[in-house]
């Protein structure tokens, strides 16, 4: 047996690629699966559960990165970063250089960093030069404590589901240097421009062919037959109706008025959206004000644990309905990724609340291309509800990936508060087509990526 071992850095990766159907293709392609992971006991068992199988399971160590390997992996982010917004001429790119220049030391080392990464940006080879002193810094790593893991695992294909998680990146490189074929996953559609991809393997899928140029824009390096469109899992699960149960009982459960039109409320992160709230209270005044025939599903982003919805909440309890994400977190750290994860009832729970929500609104969010998956229509959000120095609703949508969009017209735009009332009655008499065109941009093989990706992962071997 051909046996394949998939790297789960931290919890992000559970849904799509441990809750969807790669497993059960792999077992159907005779191969044999293990597990590398960083995550918790608890969620093992639960992905043993859904698989009805005891997996060989496998701690990841602890990777401390060292000063001069931090020094060059920042650098060549910095570079990055420059030399892609050169490329497409999107200064937005930029905003991704966020560094925490905390004390007088930090904002010395970055100050190092960027002086050097300026330099470095200005010739594209400069920074493969310094990626090789980056990966040869890594044979300082303590490389036995990888080299006896992964002949412990023995595997014949290492698979790493997410690019930029810090603790693959000395694993992957031992992997090299023992012989083991690697394949890395593009983890979502916004990632390559930000210049994170962190994780270096022989091979790696994305979801479509706008994904694949530009990954071949980005890294020039990485060949082409070494990029594989496959499609992502996570828009597997809208098409298995064995996760659908009846309208009736979804608007029972969560206290939903069956005669009111439904919109639900998706948040981001509180970085990414920070006045998300405001957001949902102008949208809930209006539907209280104007007695709209409307109520609001708010599904918080599962990594927002938050308190920042609830006085909004309190105050138009009879319009706003939350159902929260059914993810674990651990109480104690409760913003760390590794150990934040989805569990399986919460990917139903999102699928219903797709099919029965008629609309959603959000700042920039993927929930678009969810609902696209049910033809429903997408608002997006675009003003100011406050006007504060270091956030601006105007920049989010200059981002590389809303270039995507192209000449399409795929959702709706919400550009200030005295629009609300119109577009919520409004919406459905128009036609939407173009949700589905910028979905098949994004996302190609939206039935059949869990195949394509083990078929991959088998012909690599």
């Amino acid at each position: 047996m051909r046996k394949v071992c998939i790297v789960i850095p931290d919890g992000t990766g559970i849904r799509n690629y441990l809750f969807s159907n790669l497993i059960k293709e792999l077992f159907q392609l005779n191969a044999e699966v293990s597990i590398l992971h960083s995550i918790s006991e608890k969620a093992i068992q639960e992905i043993n559960t859904v698989h009805g199988t005891d997996f060989k399971t496998y701690k990841l160590p602890i990777y401390k990165e060292g000063f001069y390997q931090k020094y060059l992996r920042e650098t060549i982010c910095f570079a990055r970063l420059l030399s892609n917004n050169k490329e497409v001429n999107n200064e937005t790119i930029l905003t991704n250089w966020k560094p925490n220049k905390g004390n007088l030391k930090t904002r010395f080392f970055y100050y190092m960093v960027e002086l050097l990464g300026n330099f470095v940006s200005k010739k594209y080879n400069r920074i493969l030069s310094l990626k090789k002193w980056y990966e040869n810094s890594l044979k300082k790593e303590k490389k036995w404590k990888y080299k006896f893991l992964l002949e412990d695992i023995n595997p014949d294909i290492l698979f790493s589901t997410h690019q930029r998680a810090m603790n693959a990146i000395p694993l992957m490189y031992q992997a090299k240097q023992l012989g083991i074929k690697t394949v890395g996953a593009i983890f979502s559609w916004d990632n390559l421009p930000k210049a994170r991809l962190s994780v270096s393997t022989d091979n790696y899928i994305v979801w479509s062919e706008y994904m694949r140029k530009e990954l071949n824009l980005y890294y020039p390096e990485i060949k082409n037959e070494k990029i594989r469109v496959t499609g992502t899992p996570q828009f597997e699960f809208y098409n298995n109706q064995e996760y659908i149960i009846e309208k009736e009982t979804f608007f029972k459960r969560f206290n939903l008025d069956l005669t009111k039109k439904t919109f639900c409320f998706s948040g981001d992160d509180e970085k990414t959206s920070p006045f998300d709230p405001n957001y949902l209270e102008d949208i809930a005044s209006v539907i209280d004000k104007k007695n709209l025939n409307i109520q609001i599903v708010l599904r918080r982003a599962p990594v927002d644990v938050s308190g920042r919805f609830e006085n909004v909440i309190s105050k138009y309890s009879s319009i706003i309905k939350e159902i929260r994400p059914l993810w674990n977190y651990d109480k104690s750290d409760k913003k760390n990724w590794q150990i934040i994860y989805p569990t399986y009832n919460d990917v139903k729970l999102l699928i219903n609340t797709v099919k029965y929500c008629d609309a959603v609104i959000n700042v920039g969010s993927t929930m678009a291309h969810d609902f696209a998956m049910f033809g429903k229509p997408a608002i997006y959000i675009n003003y100011n509800a406050v006007k504060p120095s270091f956030w601006d609703i105007g920049t989010i949508y200059k981002y590389q990936h809303f270039r995507s969009m192209v000449d399409l017209k795929p959702v709706f735009w919400l550009n200030s508060k005295r629009e609300i009332s119109k577009l919520l009655k409004t919406i459905f008499d128009i036609e939407m087509v173009d949700n589905k065109k910028w979905l098949d941009i994004i996302a190609e093989h939206k039935k059949e990526a869990s195949f394509n990706i083990a078929k991959m992962l088998v012909e690599c071997i």
